[in-house]
């Protein structure tokens, strides 16, 4: 009896058991179908941030694509898609989808199935990108130089991602049938700012730099008549993408050298022309050069120590001779040489976007020139004048417009997302520096410095080019005893319509006709060869 009593027990709570059971898994199911509407998984694969864009709307980051596959968090999509996976990332995407995640890696070709689907990324910088100085980089907080720091508030409102999603059921586990999908929230927007550089101009320089090896300088190029930048280049350069790596460079790469004020030498005598043109003084000033010009007990020496002999004013330019532009600075006067300099621009900040100011530089007043001899130091570029490559630049566009300024310019326009100009830059207004006359006049005493003088190395192929060179001393030495020189080249082009200034700088270069002329021919040619003009 007991014996039948606890089978039939048992055999009740067997049929119970099922009962219960079958009922626990019809609930399960039906919450788990319930559930699959709502539950997913999801990972980033990427995230942007708002454009930067060349004057014609050609992209300065975002520019590299590469293709990318998600993968279920399965290992039979594992298993199935296993030839899109690089052999460099098998055994991480095989641990993410054992482990229930989804698996997003490099692709070696494009998929579109439900387990695993194929995508576009695009980093924000290049290895070996343009403008990273005018670009700069990102950190996890944000811009922290560059374009990138100056506009961080619009860049960053219109940041977006992109994400891989997977539906699971209430296990946790994918739900059969239902495809991988790639949602896309506002990833690559085109909404940003457009600045007036020209990736084609900025190319040309910054190839101009590598071809004739330059270890740090600078280049930067203005346009006449509205005095847009075009392009600012400075050596080294580092890598937006491992910034790292630039820290404890000697040649200083996180230096932005096109903005940066250097000694500038005999590129500002056009501007002592200027100032004694203005004053009535002609061209044909005679004066004899016989090696040196002494005042007092200073004796400051000509580059040509036997003397150039009897010139004007265009074989002083032409010749870069010191003396006759010592003697030239101290029949026109301080006030009136100095008063020219601050009109172009020399010793006042540039404002490059807002917040973002280039180096001042230094133009010293006529109450700092104390004595004769610091005129004379002002008459080549020396002394406590300080310019950078983009305040040259403007200067010379100066001459080439006429004897009109125009403060650089780098902001064009803010962008929507219907890639449209919803605010634009208002540059600041020009300014007549100097009558129309001088300008042409001091222009073409830079053409002849180019046809029959110091900068005959820039001559171009394709037009007539005005222009100066200059070696200017720094005040720094190497070795102890060497002192370094900046060698430079200002010049502008076409000459009978001109279009572009430029000024280039070579630190510790070995002279202004060597190191600079040629580099300015290989940018005039370039720009023509690419029907740029």
């Amino acid at each position: 009896m007991f014996k039948r009593t606890v089978a039939i027990f048992f055999a009740v709570c067997f049929t119970l058991g099922v009962m219960c059971s079958r009922m626990a898994k019809i609930i399960l199911t039906s919450d788990s179908s319930a559930a699959s509407s709502r539950n997913s998984i999801s990972v980033i694969a990427d995230t942007s941030r708002g454009m930067i864009y060349d004057c014609n709307m050609e992209p300065l980051v975002q520019t590299e694509a590469q293709t990318y596959i998600a993968l279920k968090p399965e290992l039979s999509a594992y298993g199935e898609y296993s030839g899109y996976i690089p052999d460099s990332y098998r055994e991480e995407v095989f641990e993410a989808v054992s482990s229930g995640k989804i698996a997003l890696c490099p692709s070696l070709g494009e998929t579109d199935g439900r387990d695993a689907v194929s995508f576009t990324l695009k980093k924000r910088y290049c290895d070996n990108g343009l403008c990273v100085h005018l670009v700069g980089y990102t950190d996890s907080s944000g811009g922290v130089c560059g374009i990138e720091k100056y506009y961080d508030g619009i860049l960053s409102s219109a940041s977006g991602n992109i994400k891989a999603v997977c539906s699971i059921d209430a296990l946790r586990r994918p739900l059969k049938g239902e495809a991988l999908k790639i949602e896309n929230n506002g990833y690559l927007s085109p909404a940003g700012v457009q600045l007036t550089i020209d990736t084609r101009i900025q190319k040309i320089c910054e190839d101009a730099l590598e071809e004739f090896g330059f270890v740090r300088g600078a280049v930067a190029v203005v346009e006449v008549g509205t005095g847009e930048i075009k392009a600012l280049v400075s050596v080294p350069e580092f890598n937006q993408n491992d910034v790292s790596k630039s820290l404890d460079d000697d040649n200083s790469p996180f230096v932005f050298r096109a903005i940066m004020p250097y000694s500038v030498g005999s590129v500002f005598k056009p501007v002592v022309a200027a100032a004694a043109l203005e004053s009535g003084i002609p061209t044909s000033l005679s004066y004899t050069c016989e090696g040196s010009y002494k005042i007092g007990e200073n004796c400051f020496g000509c580059h040509k120590h036997e003397g150039h002999g009897t010139l004007d004013m265009y074989g002083g330019m032409s010749q870069s001779c010191n003396p006759y532009f010592i003697n030239l600075a101290l029949m026109t006067g301080a006030d009136r040489i100095c008063e020219m300099g601050e009109r172009l621009g020399l010793g006042r900040r540039t404002e490059l976007c807002d917040g973002w100011y280039a180096g001042n530089g230094n133009m010293p007043s006529s109450e700092e020139l104390v004595s004769p001899q610091d005129l004379a130091n002002l008459a080549f570029g020396q002394g406590t004048l300080l310019a950078s490559p983009l305040q040259m630049a403007a200067v010379y566009a100066a001459f080439a417009d006429g004897g009109v300024y125009r403060a650089p310019v780098l902001m064009k326009a803010v962008i929507d997302s219907g890639r449209n100009a919803v605010m634009t830059a208002e540059p600041p207004a020009p300014r007549r520096v100097m009558k129309q006359s001088t300008a042409q006049t001091v222009s073409s005493l830079l053409l002849g410095t180019v046809n029959s003088g110091s900068g005959n190395r820039a001559q171009c192929d394709y037009c007539s080019v005005a222009g100066k060179t200059a070696t200017a001393q720094s005040g720094q030495f190497k070795n102890g005893s060497v002192e370094i020189t900046q060698s430079w080249f200002c010049g502008f082009f076409p000459y009978d319509a001109p279009k572009y200034s430029v000024a280039i700088l070579k630190e510790d270069g070995d002279g202004g006709s060597l190191d600079c002329a040629p580099v300015f021919k290989y940018i005039a040619d370039g720009i023509y060869g690419q029907g740029i003009l």
